[in-house]
């Protein structure tokens, strides 16, 4: 299933879900060629969240993931930034 979600400005792109029910989105490039990338995960209150902004890969904020998860979600990043820049350039993976 291919959604996009429209929150504060940003269009959201799906890029992939974890087995944990993490759920990833990136932005579109932004007029300054930054992309935004969210960690997603519903929790008993709502959902944990995080954000980081490629190509700095700086934080932007945390709601709820422990260190060991950020630590993993950056190398995640690092490791799949070229790709989501692609699928940023072209709108989301759907039109890739």
């Amino acid at each position: 299933m291919i959604f996009t979600v429209k929150t504060g400005g940003n269009m959201l792109y799906p890029y992939m879900e974890l087995p944990n029910k993490i759920i990833i989105t990136h932005s579109e490039v932004k007029k300054d060629n930054s992309v935004l990338l969210n960690f997603e995960q519903p929790c008993d209150h709502g959902f944990r969240e995080a954000r980081m902004s490629l190509p700095s890969y700086q934080w932007l904020y945390n709601e709820g993931f422990d260190d060991e998860q950020i630590q993993f979600f950056d190398t995640f990043a690092h490791h799949n930034g070229a790709v989501i820049y692609k699928y940023a350039r072209l709108g989301g993976i759907a039109n890739a």
